[in-house]
């Protein structure tokens, strides 16, 4: 099988670094994602090497090489899968309890990496709720394992060099080509990432026992080898972004860098730097690490509700180094050297799948909670979807109808804005109850109320036709509103107020935003009940706070407009509210940034005086009263 290489241990340690670092705080190593695909390279090369050597003597057997695998995979997945499980078992709401029981079941299965094709994508930011999405990674190795051993003594010695070198590129190929259109294959999908394993098995078979043992001819360029990989990976790490096109192209440089680091191992950098006790160690104990780190720092984003601190992030970090090594001593290698475990390994990972199975079938055990919990978390998000109708437009193409503006001789109030604009419907609709006014809605899915914003046809588009229909309607009040705090650029904006006010429009009207929620405000609700037992009126961490009220007044200040703060009405130096009322129907927000028909009636219920003053509306609503 070749001499042992404790530099390849310590590009071991690399790898982990770079992912640990990354998950942990990807403002430090923006790319370092890409220590899975040195992984990746490791894993080939040495795979190969184990193969061809064992077959040169005609020692290769499937048989022992997939007992080998199976002692060095099963025991510290099986405990990590079931210690993710057990917290989740108390951590996660019943959807995402059923969602980890077929996390366990893609993960035993070795699947996990075609299962997330299903799911959000790698660098989606709700994809940190998922504590086993990590084992994608781990799915292609498996796979890799599973057909490249049969597949390559079928190719025979002669022939496997070139084919190879085909296969590498076809996969290399693919990659590309899909990579626009389908990234999250491209990401995922084993044929778009065998080039990468296969870099290191082509690696092995061109790899002499003289470079292994220290007879080079020249010295100089194995330094200079491991210089440009080292540089390659550094480039990457520092460069590359989940906003980057990868894999792509860019999935060269950890590649090549790697391949080029392992090309070199009598170099000063393999030889002091990787081949050190300590890098070494942190490479033995790389694989429980993978394992551990993630559902740690996951878990601890749905406890802290996606704002735990740098404190608890990095002891998370430094938990995960002690499970580890404490999954590297007591469990890897006493069951390592056990060959007679590989049944009761097998069938422990298999019950550990079942369990899973049983789970996602149960559909999380939702008895683990209290029902109101449960009416909450199965809040769906836009829970008002009523307003989704012929005056919202929400989808290309579609088209304003004239039954938008109702008809009559009362006062015209016209709403503009985008989708937060058409949650304050239900509201104003209800407010009509009191106050005598007609209401014209015209509001577009992402499209805050500014004319030729430049940023998107649709929404260009669809602001033109509202701006026509306030010219030829002639409202009384104009009330514009929209997620204010995604709208960076004010300028546009004033231009709007400057046309609306050309137009002879009596009153225009800047509805301030609503507190929005970092993690959706059912989750919020549920997380706090987690912790303290009890559902909160109002919440202080994990939501906006009134900087972007205190932006948008200063600016309709400057404008020359009526400013009504929703912030204020909402929230206050306690937190913001999250309910009106005992049940589920009562919280006022569904997602992170609509409100539901009830924190639609209460919002415009509390702003209605400052919307409809006296001495205009004053008396019929005294009269209605």
């Amino acid at each position: 099988m070749g001499a042992y290489r404790p530099d390849i241990d310590g590009l071991r340690a690399i790898s982990i670094l770079l992912v640990v670092g990354y998950h942990a705080e990807p403002s430090l190593v923006p790319g370092g994602f890409i220590g899975v695909d040195i992984f990746f390279v490791i894993s080939g090369f040495l795979i190969t090497r184990i193969i061809l050597s064992q077959s040169k003597t005609n020692s290769f057997s499937f048989l022992d090489f997939y007992s080998r695998r199976i002692r060095r995979i099963f025991p510290a997945l099986i405990v990590v899968l079931a210690a993710t499980y057990l917290f989740g078992w108390f951590v996660l709401l019943p959807e995402g309890f059923s969602l980890l029981g077929k996390n366990i079941a893609a993960g035993v299965a070795f699947v996990s990496n075609l299962f997330q094709l299903t799911q959000l994508g790698y660098f989606a930011p709700d994809a940190t709720e998922n504590p086993l999405l990590h084992l994608w990674s781990l799915g292609i190795e498996e796979q890799f394992y599973i057909f490249w051993p049969p597949a390559l003594l079928l190719i025979g010695l002669k022939w496997h060099r070139t084919l190879m070198g085909a296969i590498a590129t076809a996969s290399f190929g693919v990659g590309l080509l899909i990579f626009f259109g389908y990234k999250d294959w491209s990401f995922y999908s084993p044929i778009s990432r065998a080039w990468e394993l296969l870099a290191g098995a082509i690696l092995a078979t061109n790899y002499t026992d003289a470079l292994e043992h220290g007879k080079q001819r020249f010295p100089q360029l194995e330094n200079l080898l491991a210089a440009i990989g080292t540089a390659a990976i550094i480039f990457a790490a520092i460069t590359l972004s989940k906003e980057s096109l990868f894999p792509g192209v860019y999935a060269l440089l950890p590649v090549l860098g790697a391949v080029l680091i392992i090309l070199s191992p009598n170099s000063l950098l393999n030889r002091t730097f990787l081949s050190n006790p300590q890098m070494v160690l942190i490479g033995l104990i790389s694989y429980p690490l993978y394992l551990w780190h993630w559902p740690l720092l996951s878990y601890l984003g749905i406890v802290r509700n996606g704002n735990p601190n740098a404190v608890e992030i990095w002891a998370a970090v430094l938990v995960a180094i002690a499970l580890s090594w404490l999954t590297f001593r007591f469990v890897e290698i006493p069951l390592r050297q056990q060959k007679n475990t590989t049944p009761k390994l097998a069938f422990g990972l298999l019950t550990v799948g079942m369990v899973g199975i049983v789970t996602a079938t149960a559909s999380g055990f939702g008895f683990r909670f209290p029902p109101e919990i449960r009416d909450i978390a199965q809040l769906a998000p836009h829970g008002n979807a009523g307003f989704r109708d012929k005056c919202f437009l929400d989808v290309p193409g579609s088209e304003f109808n004239s039954s938008c503006i109702e008809q009559g001789n009362k006062p015209l109030v016209h709403l503009w804005g985008d989708s937060t604009a058409a949650a304050l419907y239900p509201g104003l609709k209800n407010a009509q109850a009191t106050v005598p006014f007609r209401l014209a809605r015209f509001t577009a899915s992402a499209c805050p109320p500014i004319l030729a914003a430049g940023s998107d046809a649709r929404c260009d588009a669809a602001n033109q036709i509202v701006f026509d229909l306030i010219k030829s309607s002639h409202p009384e009040i104009v009330l514009l509103h929209a997620w204010w705090d995604g709208l960076k650029d004010l300028g546009k904006l004033r231009e709007t107020i400057d046309q609306l006010k050309a137009l002879s429009v009596k009153r225009i009207i800047i509805l301030g935003p609503v507190p929005v929620w970092k993690r959706t405000l059912p989750h919020t609700l549920v997380n706090f009940y987690r912790l303290r037992h009890t559902i909160a009126d109002r919440i202080a961490a994990g939501v906006s706070g009134p900087e972007g009220d205190a932006r948008m007044e200063a600016f309709s200040k400057s404008a020359g407009t009526e400013y009504i703060s929703a912030w204020h009405m909402l929230c206050n130096l306690e937190g913001c509210m999250t309910r009106v009322g005992p049940s589920a129907s009562d919280v006022i927000i569904t997602d992170n940034v609509h409100l539901s028909d009830t924190g639609s009636n209460f919002l415009i219920e509390g702003i209605r005086r400052k919307l409809f003053p006296c001495p205009e509306f004053c008396q019929e609503q005294i009269l209605r009263e």
